[in-house]
């Protein structure tokens, strides 16, 4: 039974279609990812989590059991031309979500950033129990994510696990933007 971690960035079906899980086992690896989702080059982060509320979650799986739920948005600030504000709390403030959508033009994505706040994410985050998901293994786990999590997640799509990047609505496999060690 192994371990793991799951970073889920999705939104659930019916909205945009996306759905990315990304399997590893170290903290810096989730980190480079989530890095490259906040640089918001494409204007696609931006969008899924202003306009959809995505979900951006880590899950931990400790030797074949799902034990822990990671909720990001309050870890990632969202930088608009009237402030600064978590992104979970700019998102639960509909005055302040829809006065911004109504008010903004086809090109509002450049006008937003978001930055990324790892040191509480990695604080939350435990060690792993051994042994880790190996690269070629195919490891389920079970267990119900916690009544917070998100309703719409595709975690069940990361079951079972195997260590890598996957964009589950068209089927790709990612590449992770970092270099593998063999």
């Amino acid at each position: 039974m192994s371990s793991a971690f799951i970073l889920e960035l999705s939104v659930g079906p019916g909205g945009s279609r996306w759905a990315e899980t990304h399997t590893w086992t170290e903290p810096w690896q989730l980190k480079r990812i989530l890095e490259e989702f906040c640089a918001n080059d494409d204007n696609l982060a931006a969008y899924h989590c202003i306009s959809y509320g995505a979900t951006l979650a880590i899950w931990v799986v400790q030797s074949g059991h799902l034990v822990d739920f990671i909720d990001l948005h309050p870890y990632i600030l969202v930088a608009l031309p009237e402030g600064k504000r978590p992104l979970g709390e700019f998102r639960a403030d509909e005055d302040a979500l829809n006065a911004f959508l109504d008010g903004r033009e086809d090109d509002w994505l450049e006008d937003v950033q978001l930055t990324l706040f790892w040191d509480p994410i990695e604080e939350r985050l435990p060690k792993l129990e051994h042994p880790l998901l190996q690269h070629d293994e195919d490891a389920p786990f079970e267990g119900t994510p916690p009544a917070i999590a998100p309703k719409d997640s595709y975690l069940s799509h990361a079951n079972p696990m195997t260590l890598g990047s996957m964009e589950h609505e068209s089927g790709e496999e990612l590449e992770p933007p970092f270099d593998l060690h063999s």
